[in-house]
């Protein structure tokens, strides 16, 4: 099982630097909590929470008390750590105050805690990605395995094709071409881990017309080609090894 740690930050207003796998949301308690990385520099007061992706070297300070959740990579999206990264600075709202307070109160249990946090998670996880899907965002996650053209795009966000690419960008922080790539090899992922369909069938239910085209996209994402991701994760992910082996056998 996927596990969420937490950790509360005490720490005399001095900066430190650091990287990790995992990513971070960090809640101020008190005071201010300063979180450098990339082209980002933000100060996290109370009432705001901040996202800091994986793997990035960042620079931190805290004038207070903060609690920082540790998402494991995997846990995240590769479309929505896009969104997350550019949007690393999220005001809490009427609708989140309740469950940010119920996060707190889950970090200092002694119980369960991991559990509670994990499903808390994906929760919050939701509620910060619904607030930020624009409806182009949304016609691609619908329609991910068909020929999205720009001009749809564009026109669902009353947009001519120019500008809307360079609007994209800037409030995705990414081109919608690659925003495409991301969502359709999550897709894909998901069927690799869980079934046993063929390279191109995957492919082709996610949007890609031969093997070779989806095979280079995936690797570009990744890093790995589909069967290296099927067979890690069959290694990996409780349960994935049963489900192969049951569907291989009902296909003998």
């Amino acid at each position: 099982m996927t596990v969420i740690s937490s950790f509360h930050y005490d720490l005399p207003d001095e900066t430190r630097k650091h990287s990790h796998p995992h990513a971070h949301i960090i809640i101020p308690v008190n005071g201010v909590f300063h979180v450098k990385f990339e082209q980002h520099d933000n100060y996290i007061m109370t009432g705001q929470l901040g996202f800091v992706p994986p793997a990035v070297v960042h620079e931190y300070s805290c004038d207070g008390q903060a609690l920082t959740l540790n998402i494991p990579p995997e846990m995240i999206k590769a479309a929505d750590l896009v969104f997350l990264t550019e949007k690393s600075l999220i005001d809490i709202d009427d609708d989140l105050e309740p469950l940010i307070a119920l996060i707190h109160k889950e970090s200092t249990a002694s119980k369960r805690k991991n559990e509670s946090l994990r499903y808390l998670f994906y929760y919050l996880y939701d509620k910060l990605v619904e607030q930020g899907r624009i409806p182009s965002l949304a016609y691609i996650e619908e329609n991910y395995a068909s020929d999205i053209s720009m001009k749809e795009l564009a026109e669902l966000e009353n947009y001519n094709i120019s500008y809307f690419t360079e609007w994209f960008k800037k409030k995705v922080g990414c081109l919608p071409s690659e925003y495409l790539r991301m969502v359709r090899i999550d897709k894909a992922k998901e069927i690799l881990a869980t079934t046993k369909y063929r390279i191109i069938d995957v492919a082709m239910q996610v949007g890609y017309v031969n093997s070779s085209s989806f095979t280079r996209a995936f690797r570009e994402v990744e890093g790995i080609t589909p069967n290296q991701y099927r067979k890690k994760a069959k290694d990996t992910i409780p349960g994935v090894s049963g489900i192969i082996n049951k569907e291989t056998n009902e296909k003998e």
